[in-house]
């Protein structure tokens, strides 16, 4: 063939003779070692210095891949560091919290007995009125006829809430004038859900607050609780009366209630160990587990100040990370370090 010939000319021809003559005659030499004798014949490499070229490139290699495994068994051995603190049963205090308007305990609308116009208000919005003192004027609207002005009286004592009209203002015995409140005590409704019915009694003590006295703290009682729950809402309406003899509390404001219903031991973690999947009502935490990190799902009860209640996903003196969980996946290495106040027992 026409390559053998060539490479028998080559080999002649060249510097480099391959030693044994058994070769060199051989039909049955490869194309490849052909190759390769060429090219070292060619003069363009020298045998030697292909060698060392091969062992330093093999060193080069072999310190890489020994450098790469160094940093990844160290990272292996110390893992990325996190906080952690354990889960322990605490005292938690269950409290109920609900939201509503202050409402004058006694409060009712005021409505003319004959149709005329408004000549006046007698007292305005914020004023105080004794029962069956004249709160407006009305122009009785008669035709042929002239009267006096007809008083309309407040039917309780309190003060004056709100007021409807403007002067010159029809008026009938179905529109409302006013609103006259008792304030001295006050009370506020709420709807209790279904599941904390049973938990709510006549009497029991409520912490009222509002935004006007952010630091005042006002105590009610529990005076009315309705035994129908709303098929449609699952509530029932409860009343809360308020003492309010300075007066601080006034008709409309929102509050904010909260009901001591219980106290109890229970597994507890800190609330910052506490993560909640997208999108859902899904709670997790990561826990450390063998040196890795362990995501758990979680059934959570009372949130009470920085701590969560833990019905299921835990047990006692697990470490829960409470620090650097946005990196973590599931088993990622991890390092545990205490917070602050905190001691690991290992």
């Amino acid at each position: 063939m026409l390559w053998e010939k060539e490479r028998s000319k080559m080999l002649k021809n060249s510097k480099f003779q391959i030693p044994n003559s058994k070769f060199q005659n051989s039909e049955h030499i490869s194309f490849n070692h052909w190759s390769f004798t060429c090219l070292l014949g060619s003069g363009r490499f020298s045998f030697g210095g292909y060698w060392r070229l091969f062992v330093v490139w093999c060193l080069v290699l072999g310190i890489s891949i020994l450098a790469g495994c160094g940093k990844k068994l160290k990272e292996k051995e110390t893992g990325i560091p996190v906080e952690v603190s354990p889960a322990q049963e605490k005292q938690l205090q269950e409290i109920l919290k609900f939201t509503g308007d202050i409402e004058g305990k006694d409060q009712v609308k005021v409505f003319s007995k004959v149709p005329g116009k408004l000549i006046e208000y007698k007292v305005q919005e914020g004023e105080s009125i004794k029962k069956e003192d004249a709160i407006a004027l009305i122009d009785r609207d008669v035709t042929g006829f002239k009267f006096e002005p007809a008083p309309v009286e407040a039917p309780i004592s309190g003060i004056v809430a709100k007021t409807y009209l403007d002067r010159g203002d029809n008026v009938s015995p179905q529109i409302p004038i006013a609103v006259i409140a008792n304030i001295d005590e006050v009370k506020v409704k709420i709807e209790v859900a279904e599941v904390d019915y049973p938990k709510v009694k006549l009497g029991q003590s409520a912490k009222v607050t509002v935004d006007a006295y952010p630091d005042k703290e006002f105590i009610g009682k529990i005076s009315k609780l309705s035994t129908l729950i709303d098929p449609n809402t699952r509530t029932a309406t409860a009343e809360i009366i308020i003492p309010n003899q300075e007066h601080l509390l006034v008709p409309g404001m929102f509050a904010r209630i909260r009901i001591f219903v219980g106290e109890r031991k229970t597994l507890t973690i800190p609330l910052d160990g506490l993560l909640r999947m997208p999108g859902t009502g899904s709670f997790y935490c990561f826990k450390v587990e063998n040196g890795k990190a362990k995501k758990v799902f979680l059934k959570i009860g009372i949130i009470q100040d920085n701590l969560v209640e833990v019905k299921e996903g835990l047990n006692h003196g697990d470490l829960v990370i409470v620090s650097g969980q946005g990196i973590l996946e599931e088993g990622t290495s991890v390092k545990p370090v205490s917070t602050p106040g905190v001691e690991i027992k290992r």
